[in-house]
């Protein structure tokens, strides 16, 4: 090698260690930035801390439309909404236990007259239970246990409810789910945890639909157990807009079945909105958003008319009663509910 070439070796060599250091010392400061934002300090962890917090919201609403010799025509309906959200929370040293109880109940009559029955337009009970123990990062090391079901016997129509026809009942279904992963808390405002490894039970006690095989369940099985992962984001702000008194909140929870189809995401999203008026009433607005892929659901026209499954004559496919069979699958099921009524706070 001659004098030149061992030259262009040595530059070479020189400025490819020179590269090598400033690169890692821009990526020590980078990590170092980065650490500052995720790392706690120490005298941000208060190793005396001892406080319960509690607090329960109770909203109840009541609509009645009255048509006795109307011309114009109409149905007179009467409905009546309730929720209660309760919080019960704790923290001591490294140590926080964060407990969520939301229940919904609605019943709506339409029509007149005392045959007409009540059927229920809303009926929800969840239960969120989150225990963890805080590190010197802001993720915690964290156990989530979610439960949901509903209390009573569900109908799609007054026929169904006069033929005893229903769809669900209390535990039937209902969807425990336990895991254990990591949770991002940002000014108890913002969370996140993210579990890797989750359970999600599908039970259903009610022997009239075990029977049928419905939410995902094989016909006679009343419990289903599925490994997957598992994402829970939540999110509340009070005094949204600088609006006095207009408060936002939102719950969305994602799971994926490791071994069947884990392309299929179950979704739930919940949101509330509130805007309290004077002392007692109050503005409330909240919607629920289910997807589930092994649950499915009877198809109806937007008439109500039911849609059946054809062939390529059109003509219906009969089951062995010779009756045309109805169109089920899994598509997304959504809720809205508006109520101007009374918001009690303790």
């Amino acid at each position: 090698m001659n004098k030149s070439a061992m030259k262009m070796l040595k530059i070479t060599t020189l400025t490819i260690l020179n590269l090598m250091f400033c690169g890692l010392s821009v990526f020590t400061q980078d990590t170092y930035e980065f650490e500052k934002k995720i790392k706690i300090h120490e005298n941000e962890i208060n190793y005396d801390s001892l406080k319960w917090q509690k607090g329960t919201i109770i909203n109840l609403g009541f609509n009645r439309v009255g048509l006795y010799n109307w011309s114009a025509g109409g149905q007179s309906s009467m409905s009546i909404n309730s929720l209660i959200n309760s919080h019960l929370n704790f923290r001591k040293n490294k140590i926080s236990w964060n407990n969520q109880l939301s229940i919904a109940f609605g019943v709506i009559k339409t029509g007149y007259g005392n045959a007409i029955p009540w059927l229920k337009n809303d009926d929800r009970i969840e239960i969120t239970s989150k225990y963890g123990k805080k590190t010197s990062y802001k993720w915690d090391y964290s156990i989530l246990f979610n439960f949901r079901s509903q209390f009573t016997y569900g109908y799609n129509s007054t026929k169904e409810f006069e033929e005893g026809n229903y769809f669900s009942s209390f535990l039937a279904p209902a969807y425990p789910i336990l895991a254990i992963g990591t949770n991002y808390a940002e000014n108890n405002n913002l969370s996140l945890f993210i579990s890797p490894a989750t359970t999600k039970s599908t039970i259903v006690i009610d022997d009239s639909l075990s029977t049928l095989g419905v939410f995902g369940l094989s016909p006679g099985e009343k419990i289903r157990v599925e490994a997957g992962g598992y994402i829970n984001f939540s999110y509340k702000k009070a005094n949204i807009y600088n609006i006095k008194d207009l408060n936002f909140k939102t719950n969305l929870t994602l799971f994926s079945n490791y071994i069947n189809d884990p392309g299929n995401i179950d979704i739930t999203w919940e949101t509330f909105t509130s805007f309290k008026l004077k002392k007692l009433f109050s503005l409330t607005f909240s919607t629920y958003l289910i997807y589930d892929h092994d649950i499915q659901l009877a198809r109806y026209e937007k008439d109500g008319s039911p849609i059946y499954l054809t062939n390529a004559n059109g003509e219906f496919f009969l089951d062995e009663s010779n009756n045309p069979i109805q169109k089920k699958g899994p598509i997304s099921q959504f809720k809205e509910v508006f109520t101007l009524g009374l918001m009690f706070t303790f």
